[in-house]
């Protein structure tokens, strides 16, 4: 970030947290500005290199996200925030023709949904969609409880109930789900031509079996014909509009920076970690249209059927998890 990017987005971010009130974030642009406050200026100007202004909507859009003292739910908007950011950052500095164009919440029709990115190449296009679930109450949930369901349909709640010996930490299935109706529904105007690819991208924290088991467990996944989630005629529910999910594993990066905590394998919150970082998971749904490769390099994704990520359990999906 050259000095005058700084200048300008600093002065944005000022006077946006001014014109908003009380802010989660307003001592780290204030008192320094800190480490993290400079690694999302970086990033947006990063954002703005390669696609005009649009670092700067959505650093406006963050400082803009506040004016309830200690909101619980704006702070987990604000989270959402940086993972667009963040996505947006990795997606726009690809290898892409020099003639591609950037859309920042394009509308395929007037009035019609909006994702959160479209990129335009002479060869085709490229949607994007940015979720993060609202985690605070199923961390604490986690924390909490004994056992954790990461999926229904294996394991009776009533049983786990027992082996916990009270409450249960139940699946994060239904907000995915969620997600998959909401990128289904954005994309389905934009993948009218047919030259138009869409990517989902799930920005979880550290966690990573919780999505995962949601989506292609064997019992009740997401993706699978098992699917828990059935139409009127008892078929499994599809999401043909959407080519490929991804799922990162990084809020958990962006809460302990802003609480100023070490960050053991990244220099900030907005670091996305080199080519030895803890991998993210590609899902790639029936009949799919390509991403292309360079993008799912760069945000580090393997398919998560590969044998080397199935190493590991966190890779897998869990029937049942036991804290001690």
């Amino acid at each position: 970030m050259t000095a005058e990017e700084f200048s300008s987005l600093y002065l944005r971010a000022i006077n946006g947290l001014a014109a908003t009130g009380w802010h989660w974030f307003d001592y780290h642009f204030h008192v320094g500005p800190t480490a993290f406050a400079r690694s999302i200026m970086s990033s947006c100007a990063s954002i703005n290199r390669r696609a005009a202004n649009i670092g700067a909507d959505l650093l406006d859009e963050l400082v803009g996200i506040g004016g309830r003292e200690r909101d619980e739910d704006q702070y987990e908007q604000l989270l959402q925030k940086l993972a667009e950011i963040l996505v947006i950052e990795r997606v726009v500095n690809c290898p892409w023709p020099d003639v591609t164009t950037f859309l920042h919440e394009p509308a395929a029709n007037p009035g019609g949904p909006r994702p959160e990115l479209l990129v335009s190449t002479p060869d085709g296009r490229l949607v994007v969609e940015v979720k993060t679930p609202a985690l605070f109450k199923h961390i604490r949930a986690r924390a909490a409880n004994a056992v954790q369901l990461p999926y229904r349909g294996v394991v009776p709640l009533d049983v786990a109930e027992r082996l916990a010996q009270g409450t249960v930490t139940l699946p994060r299935d239904n907000p995915v789900l969620d997600f998959l109706r909401d990128g289904e529904r954005k994309f389905a105007g934009f993948r009218e031509e047919p030259n138009t690819t869409s990517l989902l991208v799930i920005v979880w924290d550290d966690y990573i079996y919780e999505p995962i088991s949601a989506l292609v467990n064997g019992a009740s996944g997401l993706l699978t014909q098992s699917s828990y989630s059935r139409t009127a005629t008892g078929t499994a529910e599809i999401f043909p509009n959407i080519d490929a999910i991804v799922a990162l594993r990084h809020l958990n990066y962006f809460v302990a920076a802003s609480r100023e905590e070490p960050l053991i394998d990244r220099q900030n919150g907005l670091d996305f970690g080199d080519e030895n970082a803890l991998p993210n998971v590609l899902f790639t749904l029936p009949g799919a249209r390509p991403i292309p490769d360079f993008v799912l390099d760069a945000l580090r994704a393997y398919p998560h059927d590969d044998p080397g990520l199935r190493m590991f359990a966190e890779y897998n999906p869990q029937d049942i998890v036991f804290w001690i």
